[in-house]
């Protein structure tokens, strides 16, 4: 594979029949241009491309869209797919384009770098698009990054958000959960991934807090359970006893956890009211 650079501009390379980008400017109507087989991106913003639509009724496509000719009247869109899509809803009938000669891969090239530098890309839709990369073209996740103008670590932590399952996948698709917060799922075990990722769509959670749940959750397995304590003959009785006047007390559940005379008291609350009620209680006795 010949080495194509980095950016759309570097990717371009003038065809047989334009030289230039005066010269190699023509107008053709809309209805021969066939979408990109190789877009990676699979759903628009449809407020964002009605925006479009109106700016270009007003002020004209005054940047072309780039084509490759596949017979003597069709072609086939390389790049400027949300501009093409808003000349349609626009009441167009012909767009300028340039016409360039393309091998496949390029032409997959030219599409995923158009929207991963734009980041018109979900992170799913951006996998995929890697994903293809890898397995049609044979590309290694370095060969990527240096196309996209990326990290490897970032083509690697990208690439590994498909092993999500279907249903969090989806959740990214639709943009409800952002990369950063997909990354913090794969941190928990598989069986806990969706409850984990509707969890944090409820919240309203930030990545931050995502990431210190799923360590926190991640800690929680990693601990192996306690050893039971053995306690004193009748100790027990005496511990429950404590625990029932305690919960008597301050209207909340109460664990007593001791041994040798040493150990812990845990009050339990469910909600904000209970906390502050439990407080105050506390304070109150201080007070007396």
């Amino acid at each position: 594979m010949k080495k194509l650079g980095r950016g759309l501009d570097a990717l371009i390379e003038s065809g047989p029949e334009s030289t230039d980008r005066t010269t190699g400017i023509t107008t053709v109507s809309i209805e021969y241009i066939q979408p990109n087989r190789y877009q990676p991106r699979k759903s628009f913003d449809n407020d964002k491309l009605r925006e479009l639509a109106q700016s270009l009724d007003e002020n004209g496509m005054i940047q072309p869209i780039i084509v490759t000719k596949r017979d003597e009247t069709h072609y086939e869109l390389i790049a400027g797919e949300r501009r093409l899509e808003a000349a349609r809803i626009a009441g167009f009938t012909t767009v300028p384009v340039i016409i360039r000669s393309v091998s496949a891969q390029e032409q997959l090239l030219f599409a995923v770098i158009e929207n991963v530098q734009r980041e018109d890309l979900n992170a799913i839709d951006e996998a995929m698009a890697y994903l293809h990369m890898v397995d049609d073209f044979g590309l290694k996740q370095e060969q990527i990054a240096a196309l996209v103008g990326k990290s490897r670590t970032a083509i690697s932590n990208t690439l590994r958000l498909l092993n999500l399952s279907h249903e969090v996948r989806l959740l990214v698709s639709e943009e409800k959960l952002s990369a950063g917060h997909a990354r913090a799922v794969l941190q928990v075990e598989p069986e806990r991934q969706q409850e984990f990722a509707r969890e944090i769509v409820s919240r309203n959670w930030s990545v931050r807090q995502a990431e210190v749940d799923s360590r926190k959750k991640s800690e929680d397995l990693s601990v192996p359970p306690e050893k039971p304590e053995k306690v004193p003959p009748g100790a027990e009785a005496v511990i429950g006893e404590m625990e029932n006047q305690l919960k008597h007390n301050y209207h909340v559940k109460v664990t007593i956890k001791d041994r040798n005379n040493k150990g812990a008291i845990t009050f339990f609350y469910n909600n904000e009211d209970e906390r502050i009620a439990l407080i105050k209680r506390f304070m109150h006795k201080e007070d007396n």
